[in-house]
């Protein structure tokens, strides 16, 4: 990673750890307890260091105790840059505007709210309105805390789920939420009906304040969940969940608050009653649906980095890279085969690239392997073997033969120039250079492609052979960054 953003870095193991740890220049990355901390202070008497996103100090002795010896040093320079740097800064503009719009947009919308609610406010006595704005923020309350339920739930780190969580010794929140009980028929976890209810009482109250007599009724028919949660944590996990309890409290103080103030009104249940609470159990119902449908989705989100960071720490591995190398088709190939080469004619690593000077993929690819070789230093070694659809197009394999045999310096800017602006040409392309295809060695070095190709029975383009065998499908040519130091595959099966 270090190298891909152009910082120069080197592990080494320091042998006399005691003596030459003030001699390394902070900050570095040290191998420590099995783990990695970043060491950025050193004197005589402690050492200062972050693992795991905190700051920890240690004496000396102690760390070194714990150090392996093994250390990364990295220093920036001027190359040192973020790949697609600008591209990503112009993304997070795109991204700061988003945010810009959408939190206008729920300004506006507040606003609009807060005119509606004044409108309705105004058949309202102060008492009244004193306690409807009571009833809103402890929605709000009861939102945050069914947010911080579902951050649980969902195994998403946060402090202050935490802080609320440890307010009671004994206790585990996670222990509750992980029982069979947490969820409403196995399906909907209680935290997301109670983040729905909560969520949907606070748009009600804002876009439609007529009905927080409805709502009263509705907290009426919530009451008795309290008990029955109460009685699971006191009886049948013996644990407590704060949180849990924090809504139970939150249920039976807006009931206080709608009986102080007036908004509990048992009137006949008429046909309009009945349908206004057809429509607000819709609203409740499409809310929790909604939030429960989210939560799988926001988790396989969450879990793909992970896969993906332990799919890459797979193949990343040298051995697994061997073993499933190993197991590909292997093609006999050596110099004689095609002179075109770029890069490093001595490396460990052979490329050997079958290409078709109008296949669009193959363009494609001959951009990435250009981009591969600039951050190798060039030191790979990359062996091109020319194809062609048919016959009446063998002319342009013999002019880009006749490139690399004639002015070889500029080979590599003449493949990449074809590939870019050249295949819409034609032979056209390469009428000012005057290169003469007839030539008896260009002739020799077309049938060394053309043998091979007939040997090998290797058809479709472009392919990728790594010394021989065939790339796996599972890794892409830029993979193969991690194995440039090792000398694979040197054998044939």
């Amino acid at each position: 990673m270090l190298s891909d953003y152009g910082i120069e870095n080197a592990a080494t193991r320091i042998d006399d750890k005691e003596k030459d740890i003030l001699n390394i220049e902070t900050p570095f990355i040290a191998q420590f307890g099995g783990d990695f901390v970043t060491v950025y202070h050193v004197d005589v008497s402690k050492v200062s260091f972050l693992w795991k996103g905190l700051d920890h100090v240690l004496p000396v002795s102690n760390f070194l105790d714990a150090w392996s010896g093994v250390v990364l040093l990295a220093e920036i320079s001027e190359k040192s840059i973020e790949p697609d740097y600008q591209k990503h800064k112009e993304k997070d503009r795109l991204n700061f505007l988003n945010k810009a719009f959408f939190f206008s947009s729920c300004g506006f919308i507040f606003v609009w709210a807060c005119m509606n609610n004044m409108l309705y406010s105004s058949s309202l006595s102060v008492t009244q309105l004193f306690g409807y704005s009571i009833i809103i923020c402890i929605n709000l309350t009861g939102a945050y805390v069914g947010y911080l339920l579902v951050l649980k739930q969902m195994n998403i780190q946060s402090r202050n789920a935490d802080k609320i969580c440890s307010l009671l010794k004994q206790n585990n929140c996670n222990n509750i939420l992980e029982t069979k009980a947490a969820k409403l028929f196995g399906m909907i976890g209680w935290s997301e009906i109670g983040l729905g209810y909560f969520a949907t009482n606070v748009m009600l109250l804002l876009f439609s304040p007529q009905t927080v007599y409805l709502i009263a009724l509705i907290n009426i028919i919530t009451l008795p969940y309290s008990f029955w949660s109460v009685w699971y944590q006191k009886v049948k996990v013996q644990q407590w969940c704060v949180l849990c309890l924090l809504v139970q409290v939150l249920l039976w103080t807006i009931f206080i608050i709608n009986g102080l103030f007036g908004y509990i009104q048992m009137s006949a249940l008429h046909f309009q009653v009945l349908f206004d609470l057809m429509l607000l159990g819709s609203c409740y119902s499409a809310m929790i649906l909604g939030i429960s449908a989210l939560v799988p989705k926001f988790n396989s989100d969450r879990q793909i980095p992970y896969l993906r960071q332990t799919l890459s720490s797979i193949k990343a591995d040298e051995h697994v890279f061997s073993a499933l190398q190993k197991q590909q088709p292997f093609y006999e190939t050596n110099d004689s085969d095609s002179m075109i080469r770029f890069g490093n004619p001595d490396s460990s690593i052979q490329l050997t690239v079958l290409t078709n000077p109008y296949c669009d993929p193959c363009s494609r690819m001959h951009k990435r392997i250009e981009r591969l070789l600039q951050k190798a230093d060039n030191n790979w070694s990359v062996q091109y073997i020319l194809s062609s659809f048919d016959e009446s197009l063998n002319t342009t394999n013999k002019y880009l033969i006749a490139a690399c045999l004639e002015n070889k310096n500029n080979a590599g800017q003449i493949f990449t120039d074809w590939f870019e602006k050249g295949k819409e040409l034609k032979d056209d392309y390469f009428k000012e250079m005057n290169f003469k295809t007839d030539h008896p060695e260009i002739e020799a070095e077309f049938q060394k492609h053309e043998m091979w190709r007939k040997k090998t029975q290797i058809g479709a383009t472009p392919t990728i052979l790594v010394n021989g065998y065939h790339l796996s499908e599972i890794y892409k040519i830029e993979d193969l960054q991690c194995f440039t130091e090792f000398g694979l595959f040197h054998n044939p099966p």
